[in-house]
Formats: structure tokens, sequence, C-alpha cells
């Protein structure tokens, strides 16, 4: 019980992708390695983390564990396109009350995606589906919950490799991950102008004397009706 609080045991699933350790003994390697540079400074152009000495942290306090965790995406074929490496926290370990409160999101009926495309389909407006990249990490954290987690091992930046990360925003893995996307996304949409239906939380609308919009999200898909191609890629812009 001990190391799974710690993070140092983890849960283990099925899949036909490498762990990390694996991924380090095939002949991909170089691929892997070139992807888990591409995940790391991603995370630091989004300003994911900023850098600090672990003496920052609350005294107390332990860094989340964290792991690299590798996947190939394949074609429609089979063949291996690209090499995906994804740098998540061990959320498992994480302690209620200390990094994280709530985390329940929201979600979208499936009733609602066929009343959008019924009204689209309707008043022969434009119909579209968006999918956010690295939604969970443009998730802002509170400053009440800070959280600290580990450099991913062997990528330690040279001569701060005992500092850890402050997180700002939330990244995959954590408990509340899907919480703050979706708390940081509604900020987003409503100061665009849209309204919230009171009756489901996943669907926006926005009206004007020229056009409208509606559209529901369901974590990181975004499927879209618009009265004109002008109001719809009004939208796609300030996506």
């Amino acid at each position: 019980m001990a190391a799974i609080a710690d993070g140092d045991l983890e849960p283990v699933y099925d899949n036909d992708d490498p762990k990390w350790a694996e991924a380090m003994a095939s002949p991909e390697r170089e691929f892997w390695v070139a992807s888990a540079h591409e995940e790391l400074q991603s995370l630091e152009d989004l300003q994911v983390f900023v850098l600090v000495p672990r003496s920052s942290m609350p005294k107390g306090r332990k860094p989340l564990k964290g792991k690299l965790v590798c996947k190939r995406k394949r074609d429609d074929k089979g063949h291996v396109v690209r090499y995906k490496v994804r740098y998540v926290a061990k959320g498992f370990a994480q302690l209620p009350s200390i990094n994280y409160d709530k985390t329940t999101a929201p979600t979208a009926r499936l009733e609602s995606f066929r009343t959008i495309a019924h009204i689209a389909t309707s008043l022969d407006w434009e119909l579209h589906q968006f999918d956010i990249k690295t939604a969970f990490l443009n998730g802002i954290l509170p400053e009440s919950k800070q959280t600290f987690m580990e450099q991913p091992a062997g990528f330690e930046v040279p001569g701060k490799e005992d500092w850890v990360l402050h997180l700002m925003k939330s990244i995959y893995g954590m408990k509340q991950a899907s919480r703050v996307w979706n708390i940081t996304f509604n900020g987003a949409v409503v100061s665009w102008g849209f309204h919230r239906l009171s009756c489901e939380w996943c669907v926006y609308y926005r009206t004007s004397p020229t056009s409208s919009v509606i559209f529901s999200v369901h974590v990181d898909d975004i499927f879209a009706a618009a009265s004109s191609s002008s109001e719809m890629e009004s939208f796609k812009a300030q996506l």
C-alpha cells in the first residue's frame, strides 16, 4: 500500500505498446527518444510547468512521480506512422485535499449530438466536428492546489537534476485533469458570448441579429452547427 501511495507501484494494462524500459532496449529506441524530447518541449512551450528547486516545495510535501508512456500510431493498414510519447502523472498517488479536491466533469449526452445534427439538417446549416489537441494541457490549475512533479528520469535539466516541475496547468494522468480543462474551456467560451444550457452543461449557443451557432463538447471533441459559413469560421478562429 505504501508503494502505491508513493507511486512506486502502478496498475498494469494489457496493450502491445512497450513500456519505456522496453522501448529503450528496442531497435526503435531513437524514435522513442526523439518523441520524448518533442513531448517535453511541447509541455514547455505550452507553459505547463515552471522548473523550481525542490526546497521551494511546502514542508512535508512530495512531488508526484511521472512516467513516459509510449504509443505507436498506425494507419488504416496497420503500419506505424508515428511514435508518440506522453509524460503523464501517476495520478493514483495523488492525495485528496492536498493537490486536488473535486474530479467530476460534465459529459455530453448522445441525444445532444443528435439534436444538433437535426437542427443543422432541418435548417441547412454548416455542420463541423473539431478535436482539441492536447486539451488537458490547457487546463489552468488553481493556486490553492499547488502540484509538484518530478522531472522524467533521463531527461533532467543539466545542473538542475534535483529540481522539480511546479505545474501551472493540468497534465495527463492527474485525477482532476478533465474537470480543470472543462472549467477553463467554459470560461473561454462564455467570454466569447456563448450561453450554456441549464439542462445540458455540454451544449452552448450564441445568437446575433445575423447568425447563430450551437455546439456540444464531449471532453475534447466539439460538434458544432452554424447558420452561416462565416459564423463557423469565426468560431473556429476563436477555438
